[in-house]
Order: C-alpha cells, then structure tokens, then sequence
C-alpha cells in the first residue's frame, strides 16, 4: 500500500486529497476546490477594491492532482459535498474512465452546489464579458502577478510558483450534468463491490447530512478512510463508532480532535502533536477516555455524553443572541449559507428566539437553489439524528422550515434582485 497526500487541505469547505495505491488499485480520496483563494479576486462593484485581480475568476483545484495521469485512477471517494466540487474538472478529461463513489445524500446536496457556484459565476461573466485570450487569462502574466501583493501572490502561487498551474476556468452546466452521470451512489447501508475485489461501504461521520467514512475490505487488508466527523450532531446522524472496529488501518488527516500528549507550540501558537499540528484540538483526550472505559458501549456513552457535543447548539445560540441584538438595535442580519443541516437548524432557532421576545421579523433565505436545498432534506431521512427520526413517525415535519413557508415567515429568492424581494422587505 502507498499513499500521496496531494493536498492538506484549508478545514470544512477544502478538505485534504489523497491518492491511495492498494491491492494494484489507485484511488483518490476526494476532489475539492479551494474556493477560500476567490478572495483574490474583486467582487463585480464598479469601485470595488483596485489590489485585487478585477477578471472572471479561475478556481483553484488540487495543486499537484493535474500532474497524475487520469487514466491510472481507478475509483474515487467523497465523503462530502465539499469534497466533490473539483469533481466536473476530472470527470471531463477523455483519458478518465473510473467509478467515482458517494452516499445518495451527498450526491444531490453537492449537485446543488456545483449548479449555484455555475449561476453565481454567471454574473461575473455579464460583467466582464468573456476572456477574447487564447489559454491563460491575462493576470497570469508574469508582469501582472508582480503587481500583487505578498499575500495575494502566495494565494495565487504558492511557493516557488508551484500552485500556478492548478487555476482551471470553471466548468459548465453540461459538464456538472455529465459528472452525475458518471457518479455511483449508495443508499444508507449499502456495499459496493469493486473489480470484484474491494468491498466499499460508507458509514455516517456526523458531520453533515450523508458525509460518511468509508471502509474498503480487501483480500489481506482491511481500511478505513476517516473524513471530518463529529460526534453527535443537531440534526445528521450521528458518528458511527462501529464502523473503526476490525480495521488494520485507519487514515484520519482532517480531525481537531487531541489524541496525543500535549507538544509544542509552533510558529502560530498550535499545538504540535508527533508533527502533526492541530488546530482548535477538542478538550479531551479520545485516549484517556478510552483507557477509562470497560466496553465499547461505555466508551461510546463517554463520548456521547462529553460537553464537545454541546459545542454546536452554543454557538447557534449565540448567533441568535446576536441576531435579537442587532435587531432591536433596528438592524438587519445577513448569515451567509454554511453547511446545509446547519443552516436548517439555525432558521428554526432564530425563529424560536424571535417568537420569545414576540418579534415578528421576516426571514428571507436567497439562493438559485433555496428551494431545492430546503426540499431534499426531507428526502433523506434515513441520514437523520433519531429525534428527527422521531418526528417522521410522529408525523411531524422533520425541519421547522416547513411551517416556517407556510405561515409565510420564511421567504424564499432566487435572486436578490427580485421585485417581490424589495416590496417584502421594505
């Protein structure tokens, strides 16, 4: 077995890329934009910022990933929809003909993405116009990236100028329609069986609505490739614990999560753990708890039962804190959508907040795929936390979104420019 880490990634919206050689098969876990390096680019004002690059933006992929020969990758595993947004670059390559392997959950959620970041980028297209330049746009120029910062320049290069080469302009929508295509999606539970040699199956990591961790059975070796998780969550199904039992091996590279005696500080004030750094380590040892523990149920309970868990629910309530805030303060809020389960669970607690301090201040939600987003977390409730579970059995709506368009207190846009969108919020 070998393994190339080509990327270590930039936390939740740009996880780390690996290529995995195992059993004769290549494989590539993941295949993520870093859409954190947008920034050097200005957004579509007239008068916006002159330091920044004012073109159409190219997006970043995986730096060294255009340096394989496609046609040697086998398969390759998403364990989120953050990790399929490079997906359409790789799947419009003639020489790449492998399967490409993801739960049915991430699949639509991420579909969704590529379809929003394809109409956002529009608009730049409408303001600049499209590049009359054969190949490489004109800020590429060597004379062109002098004039940017230190900063931006590193964003832009890398060092030594090594992540030039990974600016791709973007996909199209046909492209994004022929990458589904080409995907293959397991329902909750299910195995897949590559060459007849490998068994796939994905198991939930907690951290969004269908993310997984994936466990590939071979002949001699058994593997589990752990993505970022948590361990209980609001509203996806919780870290599936049971999955890591009976494995050789275990590759984790994208955990805050502390598991060795404290080091070190480096250069930035983290923690450094057998040269690993980790940043925002969790407040607790997985060890200690483990060695405290008489079974498995009972460390699964510790973990369970941690404050961690509480994490989310506070800083969602802080959010809300804010937002009655600067409300009453006659303010406006503007959230930007972060992770999807989050978003659902923010609207139902800032709505709660609002009903208990009787303010009743419109929500307005504004996203090419707002409503499609909303829809397919109903579709899914087989990825649910049990007390969402609950609520489908009880026959109650899984999301307090449902009520929330009803009752005409959510509203939802696709675009902020909409007229309806100006006369509700006046």
């Amino acid at each position: 077995m070998k393994l190339t880490c080509l990327s270590m990634g930039r936390g939740l919206y740009c996880p780390p890329c690996h290529m995995l050689e195992l059993c004769g098969f290549r494989v590539l876990l993941e295949c993520p934009l870093d859409l954190s390096a947008l920034t050097v680019f200005a957004p579509v004002i007239p008068n916006s910022a002159t330091d920044l690059i004012r073109a159409v933006p190219w997006y970043k992929t995986v730096k060294s990933l255009h340096l394989w020969d496609p046609s040697l990758i086998d398969f390759v595993l998403i364990s989120t929809p953050y990790a399929m947004l490079g997906l359409p670059f790789l799947t419009r390559l003639r020489d790449f003909s492998g399967k490409i392997y993801a739960t049915e959950a991430v699949v639509r959620i991420g579909c969704l993405m590529m379809e929003e970041l394809v109409s956002m980028h529009a608009e730049y297209n409408q303001f600049y116009g499209p590049d009359e330049r054969p190949g490489c746009p004109g800020w590429m120029e060597w004379e062109e990236l002098e004039k940017l910062s230190l900063e931006l320049r590193d964003i832009v290069m890398g060092k030594d100028g090594e992540e030039l080469g990974s600016w791709m302009p973007l996909y199209s929508a046909t492209d994004v329609k022929e990458c589904m295509l080409k995907i293959h999606f397991l329902r909750y539970g299910e195995e897949a069986c590559y060459n007849s040699t490998l068994i796939l199956k994905s198991f939930s990591s907690g951290l969004e609505i269908g993310s997984s961790n994936w466990m590939i059975n071979g002949p001699r070796r058994n593997f589990t490739y752990l993505s970022s998780s948590i361990f209980k969550s609001a509203h996806a199904m919780g870290f599936d614990y049971y999955s890591l039992r009976g494995n050789d091996l275990i590759l984790f590279s994208d955990l805050s999560v502390e598991v060795m005696h404290d080091g070190p500080n480096d250069a930035n004030g983290c923690k450094i753990y057998n040269e690993t750094v980790v940043e925002d380590p969790l407040p607790y040892h997985i060890s200690a708890v483990g060695a405290n523990c008489a079974s498995d149920q009972d460390l699964v309970k510790c973990l369970l039962e941690n404050d961690e868990i509480l994490e989310e629910s506070d800083k969602i309530a802080f959010i809300c804190s804010c937002v009655l805030d600067s409300l009453n303060e006659g303010g406006s809020v503007l959230i930007p959508i972060g992770r999807i389960g989050i978003v659902h669970f923010l609207l139902e607690k800032i709505w709660q907040y609002l009903e208990l301090s009787n303010m009743m201040v419109p929500i307005f939600m504004i996203s090419t795929i707002s409503e499609e987003i909303l829809a397919s977390m109903n579709a899914m409730p087989e990825w649910l936390c049990e007390e969402r579970q609950l609520k489908l059995f009880s026959g109650e709506p899984l999301f307090g979104h449902i009520e929330l368009v009803k009752e005409k207190k959510l509203y939802l846009f696709p675009v902020l420019n909409s007229s309806k969108l100006s006369i509700y919020f006046k």
